[in-house]
């Protein structure tokens, strides 16, 4: 049986790179970037750190950071 995933987004033009979603929210899914930006951690990466794909029993990590994100740079679903 395999797991449902669910895609996650940054949109970097948004991030301001508070660190609210890898520093507290949801750092299992989520890190600091190169330009010290949101990521997502490259296990989870799809074409690129800003998208990818995440195991459904994480989305509740994800939505967390989504609805802490002051600046709604993080899309889930």
């Amino acid at each position: 049986m395999t797991s449902l995933m669910v895609k996650v987004s940054v949109d970097d033009n948004e991030c301001t790179g508070c660190g609210l979603c890898y520093n507290d929210e949801c750092p299992e899914i989520f890190m600091e970037g190169d330009e010290g930006t949101s990521n997502l951690k490259p296990e989870f990466r799809k074409g690129g750190p800003l998208e990818g794909d995440v195991p459904d029993a994480k989305k509740g990590c994800a939505d967390k950071a989504a609805d802490a994100c002051p600046v709604s740079a993080i899309k889930v679903g």
